[in-house]
């Protein structure tokens, strides 16, 4: 067996068994070194140099190490390819007496990232855990960077679906599950579709879970758990005390910045669903996945990393409390019209740091002096802010202003006091606490200063007294103060010269003054360094035991972030205020797509009008050529509709809205192959979503649906859903219906009291198109997709092909003519066959005489209204 008997390996394999599930980062000096398999990934990972060091009388132990002071980038890189990283520490200074004292001080995971480089600053990185019981699924969600800690109970008929739009919403780094979750394979498969989703076992889950109301009740303070909103013994509290623990677990601290739970029950806000998410393209584009082109890009124009966080939050969770949007309106129209008011807050807004990340830092541990002063400047900022916001009467802006607490003075005003004003990054080395606030201390600064002073005059004197002019006095870590000597210099040595060391070309010596005054400065220096530090410390507890009102202030200065920004986005693009009302309808004038009109570089957007609601107007079925706009005019309803809902301007000359419960987006959809779906089962699982769910306050948006199978099934599934969405008079949702079956436009004659015809306009120019991008009333004849594709630049051969292929079709389904259905009983069973659908047509037809067999035809076509063909057979034989 090869041996692993240094006191240091056995000290390293020891600390290695507890934390098989990391890569272990063992302090040696000024490196932080891996071994064995780790260092294998570690190289191949970070790209460093795989070294190794002896192992018994033949072998090697792989051996990779980084620099202690750049540890931070090469945890960063770990962490995003997926793997926890430990990080173990040198407890006590080496001192040749025995091997130093090594201890984990944090575990970082891809959900627990602390380092400001490797954290985007506009976006929460989120860790999230699971449980599901009796078809409810819990989840915990937090940002450790930010204190945001959040759980809910969520009922579900479909698991994937549920978890899917949770996951869409937040975007999560990582997931811990129970080690009996972990093993269920439908589920991981669910999660691994999430991009970027780390998921993990946590091995303490049930240590954790046994006593949840108890463990979160001692770490929140409280008498019980009904203030957050939970219920004793429930899914969520067990869900909630994993991540609690797990996250003490991975920082090795009591995470005090995380103060409360936030209770995100769906039904407080806009329902909004996986597919709506990713087909509004609210946070990028469904091409590209970037951010440029999705309406985030356009509407934040947040200055601050709080506010920038927080608009993504108010995108996923959009109001429906009509006075909420109006709060929200009222101070953005303020803002709007009040220009030097605006451009001062901003300018105030720009200068403030990250409070939220500062405060998390300091918090967990990893927090350092100059942390201390920039959350000082903050504060400072945020109390400038309040003396802006007093002159209004506002309830949001009040409410804004009294959660910019006075008492953050006494916060400035300890820091200020405390800290010096260019403290170092390094805690141990002294420089971080000013002048008389310990008399000890100052003492013992003035000891060392005349010390080093007496010092500082040493080599001068020396030289003189001595008559050695390259004569010189230094020091370093290991011999501390010396003077050194030449040897040609020797001869010239005075008698009270100890020597120290021997060199190459010269002698190091040490006198009985300089050892005096030596151990003066280091003894001294190292009481300075621990109590400067424990006095950091002393201030730190202080700092954090205003948690509270720091945290509401960051909110504060996110929401008023939000509100500026919606202000100056408004006067940028020209939005008006929408104004909400309650009678079902939306009615747009000359509306437009937010994100379409500032893409066009070369062309002006064309608005549009819009008309819907839950009576006459419910269903717009609307039909015309790719690339006329169809899609574009479907989703600008949705975005406007959702752009008021968060309390932002909308792009339109006028907008009266009736506030909306849920947005269904169903789009195209690829293929979900981890998940075994395909693109038409997944279209189908979306369609079954909205119609399961909506509600005659919701607000859909149908494109092309039923196209992923054969034309006859697809006109009949979007007819029946068409049907479905205005069939329930208690349920009525507004619906934008757009299609390319120009069958489906024969509803409209059917249910005209509920369905109208709508077009995107298109001149013909011989064999040219011209898009108006003009929604009409009426229906599109036909979708000239044989003009597009040459448009697109289709070769020229495929496109006369097409052309002869279309005429010959077109004439095949031709009116048809009396003469078909006067043939024999086997002439109309072909027709039946051909036109309708053998899946939907169980009839005994053979006993009936041509005349019967066209009447029961006529029956099953007012009963199906399947295909326009039908309506050209003659009533009688």
């Amino acid at each position: 067996m090869e041996d692993f008997s240094t006191p240091m390996m056995k000290q390293y394999l020891a600390i290695k068994a507890q934390y098989k599930d990391c890569l272990l980062f063992f302090r040696l000096g000024d490196f932080y070194e891996l071994f064995l398999d780790d260092a294998q990934i570690g190289a191949t990972v970070l790209n460093i140099t795989l070294t190794s060091r002896p192992r018994g009388k033949d072998g090697r132990i792989p051996m990779a190490g980084v620099p202690y002071h750049a540890v931070d980038s090469y945890l960063a890189k770990l962490v995003k390819a997926g793997y926890k990283v430990a990080i173990c520490e040198q407890m006590s200074l080496p001192d040749k007496r025995g091997i130093v004292d090594r201890e984990v001080i944090r575990i970082v995971t891809p959900g627990t990232v602390l380092d400001e480089n490797a954290l985007s600053k506009k976006d929460n990185n989120y860790i999230i855990s699971l449980g599901i019981k009796d078809q409810i699924l819990a989840l915990a969600v937090a940002d450790i960077s930010t204190g945001y800690f959040a759980t809910t109970e969520l009922k579900f008929d479909n698991l994937q679906q549920t978890l899917a739009d949770q996951l869409a919403k937040l975007n999560p780094s990582e997931c811990l599950l129970s080690p009996e979750l972990y093993k269920n394979f439908e589920l991981l498969k669910v999660l691994k579709v999430s991009k970027n989703l780390n998921v993990y076992s946590f091995a303490e889950w049930s240590e954790l879970t046994d006593r949840a109301d108890n463990y979160l009740k001692k770490h929140f303070k409280v008498e019980n758990l009904d203030g957050f909103g939970l219920k004793k013994n429930s899914l969520a509290a067990e869900v909630a005390a994993a991540l609690i623990g797990y996250l003490k677990i991975t920082q090795q601290s009591q995470i005090e910045h995380i103060l409360k739970i936030v209770n995100f029950e769906d039904r407080d806000y806009l329902g909004l669903d996986r597919s709506t998410i990713i087909n509004l393209e609210l946070f990028s584009t469904i091409r590209d996945h970037d951010l440029r082109g999705s309406l985030l890009s356009v509407i934040d124009q947040t200055l601050t990393p709080m506010g920038g966080r927080m608009i993504k939050q108010w995108l996923i969770k959009p109001l429906i409390n009509e006075v909420q949007i109006n709060h929200r309106l009222d101070t953005v129209e303020v803002f709007v019209n009040d220009l030097a008011w605006r451009e001062g807050i901003s300018q105030m807004l720009s200068q403030i740091p990250d409070i939220e990340r500062l405060l998390s830092r300091v918090s967990v541990g990893l927090g350092n002096a100059r942390d201390l002063v920039n959350l000082k400047i903050a504060l400072v900022k945020l109390l400038e802010v309040k003396q802006e916001l007093v002159k209004s009467k506002l309830t949001l802006i009040k409410q804004i202003n009294n959660n910019l607490s006075s008492k953050l003075d006494k916060v400035i005003e300890l820091i200020d006091t405390q800290i010096a004003e260019l403290p170092p990054i390094d805690l141990r080395i002294g420089s971080l606490i000013k002048e008389g606030v310990k008399p000890e201390l100052d003492k013992l600064r003035t000891q060392v200063s005349k010390s080093r002073q007496w010092v500082a005059t040493l080599e001068q004197t020396e030289r003189q007294r001595t008559g050695i002019s390259s004569l010189k006095v230094r020091f370093n870590k290991v011999f501390g103060f010396y003077i050194e000597v030449s040897k040609s210099n020797l001869n010239l040595i005075p008698d009270d010269y100890i020597r120290k060391q021997t060199l190459v070309n010269g002698e190091r010596y040490i006198t009985p003054d300089l050892k005096h005054h030596e151990e003066i400065i280091l003894s001294a220096e190292e009481i300075i360094n621990n109590l400067e530090y424990e006095l950091f410390l002393e201030v730190v507890k202080k700092v954090l035991s205003q948690v509270k009102i720091i945290q509401q202030a960051a909110e504060a200065v996110g929401t008023l972030d939000c509100l500026v920004g919606f202000a100056t986005l408004a006067n940028q693009s020209g939005y008006t205020r929408p104004n909400l009302i309650k009678t079902g309808q939306i009615k747009i004038t000359a509306g437009r797509h937010p994100v379409v009109e500032q893409l066009l570089e070369d062309k002006s957007f064309v608005p549009n009008d819009i008309y819907l609601d839950n009576r006459e107007d419910q269903l717009l079925m609307v039909t015309g050529p790719n690339m006329a706009g169809k899609s574009v005019l479907i989703r600008q309803v949705a975005l406007i509709s959702l752009m008021a809902q968060i309390g932002c301007f909308v792009p339109a000359k006028k907008a009266e809205l009736t506030i909306v419960d849920q947005i269904f987006v169903r789009s195209g959809a690829s293929d979900v192959i981890t998940a075994n779906l395909s693109t038409f089962m997944v279209e189908m699982v979306e369609t079954a979503f909205i119609l399961n769910r909506a509600t005659a306050k919701s607000l859909i948006i149908m494109d092309e649906i039923g196209r992923g199978t054969s034309t006859y099934d697809g006109i009949s599934l979007a007819w029946a859903v068409a049907e479905h969405l205005i069939a329930n008079p208690k349920v009525t949702p507004k619906t934008l219906f757009a299609t390319h079956y120009h069958e489906l436009q024969r509803l409209e004659e059917f249910y005209p009291q509920k369905i109208k015809n709508y077009s995107m306009a298109v001149e013909e120019n011989g064999e040219n198109l011209n898009f108006l991008h003009t929604f009409i009333l009426g229906g599109a004849s036909h979708s000239f997709g044989v003009a597009v594709a040459k448009l697109a630049g289709v070769p020229q051969s495929v496109i006369e092909s097409a052309r002869q292929k279309l005429k010959d079709l077109e004439k095949r389904d031709l009116p048809i003519s009396n003469s078909l259905v006067q043939n024999d009983q086997a002439d109309l069973n072909s027709f039946l066959e051909r036109f309708l659908y053998k899946e939907l047509i169980d009839l005994d037809i053979h006993q009936m005489t041509p005349l019967e067999a066209l009447n029961k035809l006529s029956e099953l076509k007012n009963k199906l209204r399947l295909l326009s063909y039908a309506d050209n057979i003659p009533a009688t034989s």
